[in-house]
């Protein structure tokens, strides 16, 4: 089954993605359950910049991003925008939210066109009794994740901003491009606008990138790694 959300782009067509059956968690299952429950996903194809949840939403689904790039993000009452992590083919999301039948705690909007399956929560609830090593498999997931998320806070405490957006633009490149905005650049880098604008501007001028309005072409990788890696 198939949701459209949007419209379907060249870009999203040109996206790599992913085998169900080497994504996050779905890794874990046999054959036999993976034929079962493929007739109960719904696959979700959406545009670019199009939100796929919004933060206090009940979490009915958990969430594997077959092909394209979705942020996760969570807005202040003053409107100030944190990306939380910029997710590739082959993760999940709203995993933990779909077992507590909670609400979503963070908003995802989608970095670039593409497609993801969304697992109704009472299959992946009847997944659990069937295999527990797939509890096993999510919180493996969710413990590296929180590992990523405490290095991003120690990195924004702590690191210069042009180390942090070369870092950002890093984790958003896919085949030597980037399809984000400096906004979105400045809320992964926890900095400001003015400030990544600056810092972009500056990047190109020493050669390290090309930019477009809402992509930039990374020109050398290698230069941009020794800056992110700065502390």
């Amino acid at each position: 089954m198939v949701e459209r959300m949007g419209s379907r782009s060249s870009e999203a067509e040109s996206e790599p993605e992913i085998a169900i059956e080497k994504a996050e968690l779905f890794r874990a299952l046999t054959r036999e359950q993976l034929a079962r429950i493929r007739g109960q996903l719904r696959e979700r194809r959406f545009a670019r910049q199009r939100r796929l949840f919004f933060e206090g939403q009940p979490a009915e689904s958990l969430w594997l991003l077959r092909r394209g790039q979705v942020r996760l993000y969570k807005a202040s009452a003053s409107g100030r925008v944190t990306t939380l992590e910029t997710l590739g083919p082959g993760q999940i999301f709203g995993a933990i939210s779909a077992l507590d039948q909670e609400t979503y705690p963070a908003s995802a909007e989608a970095v670039t066109g593409g497609a993801a399956w969304c697992l109704p929560r009472s299959t992946l609830l009847r997944l659990l009794v069937e295999q527990p090593q797939i509890g096993v498999e999510i919180l493996r997931v969710v413990s590296s994740r929180l590992h990523e998320a405490h290095e991003r806070l120690r990195s924004f405490a702590h690191d210069p901003a042009p180390a942090r957006l070369a870092r950002a633009l890093l984790d958003a490149t896919r085949g030597g491009e980037a399809h984000i905005t400096r906004r979105a650049l400045a809320e992964a880098a926890g900095t400001t606008v003015e400030t990544a604008i600056r810092v972009m501007r500056r990047f190109e001028r020493e050669g390290l990138l090309r930019g477009e309005v809402g992509l930039l072409h990374v020109v050398d990788p290698v230069a941009l790694r020794r800056l992110a890696d700065q502390r």
